[in-house]
């Protein structure tokens, strides 16, 4: 399956303007839905879970014009705002490392022709759904799309779906420590492993920089739980792979969350439910997995 020309060019912009601008990071948001909060399309970088809030908060006050601010750590965090069609609020983000220096013009001019060939992009070919072209796996747009999709038949049916979400504990240490090539090899790896921890019909998808999301129908949070128990006791290590690389020893953190039927909750709340306990699970450490109880039911 060819990767998707739009999401391509993107993504090659986005790597461009990283480079030319010294950033830590750089993203495209959607702020469409302001109740579910900001939805990241596409990003290239790190740090991108840290200032995902900020950066939607600066692009909501600030719709109409080009703005800075400040992300958590001291990261200067720099947005251009646009209104794609049909009414799709949403923008370009770019960060700097923590305490590095503020914006100069011509980051403002990089930004401005990167952000707008980004918009053309998405205006022209909306349909952007395609591949991660490291993992091979979906990325997060066609993810999410494609479990609202389930979510509608699981409806009628009156039947559960689980969503997981598997986020590799300390992948940027490991990129710092050994190279990005290293941490890029382990991420395709634990994909590959991902993929096989699950039955056939389930959907695996890249939906971060260092995380993995699975949706099972017709599964409930014990069964997952059981899975994420099995596949956390792996403790992953490059060296068993390919003989070449230095012994890195890999935990991941999982968070799970299971949507009843007619609870309401689309995909983007599962994800935020699954993401937040995965935060648990790092704030007690890492290497483990949690369930969110929160079922949307009240």
């Amino acid at each position: 399956m060819d990767f998707p020309p739009a999401a391509a060019m993107i993504a090659m912009g986005l790597a461009e303007l990283r480079k030319a601008a010294a950033l830590e990071g750089v993203a495209v948001l959607d702020l469409t839905n302001e109740a579910a909060g900001p939805l990241m399309l596409h990003e290239c970088g790190l740090g991108g879970s840290v200032v995902l809030q900020a950066a939607g908060a600066l692009l909501y006050r600030e719709r109409s014009r080009p703005s800075h601010g400040m992300a958590p750590e001291r990261r200067p965090l720099l947005v251009y705002p646009w209104t794609l069609p049909v009414r799709r609020f949403g923008g370009l983000v770019l960060w700097r490392r923590p305490g590095e220096r503020a914006w100069t013009a011509a980051s403002h001019v990089l930004a401005a022709a990167t952000g707008g060939l980004v918009r053309a992009m998405l205006e022209t070919e909306p349909d952007h759904i395609g591949l991660d072209r490291l993992t091979g796996l979906p990325n997060r747009i066609y993810f999410l799309d494609e479990v609202d999709r389930r979510i509608e038949r699981l409806d009628l049916d009156s039947a559960n779906g689980t969503m997981m979400i598997i986020d590799l504990d300390g992948l940027e240490r490991l990129n710092q420590l050994f190279g990005k090539p290293l941490g890029d090899r382990m991420l395709s790896r634990v994909a590959i492993l991902v993929r096989a921890m699950v039955r056939p019909a389930d959907i695996v998808a890249r939906v971060g920089p260092d995380e993995f999301a699975v949706w099972m129908d017709g599964v409930d949070h014990m069964t997952a739980a059981e899975r994420a128990d099995t596949f956390g006791q792996r403790r992953l290590s490059m060296a068993d792979w390919d003989g070449r690389d230095p012994v890195t020893c890999q935990t991941v953190s999982v968070g799970i969350a299971t949507r009843l039927p007619g609870s309401g909750q689309d995909a983007v709340a599962l994800l935020r439910r699954a993401n937040a306990a995965v935060r648990e699970v790092k704030q007690a450490g890492g290497a483990g997995w949690r369930v969110s109880h929160d079922r949307g039911l009240d």
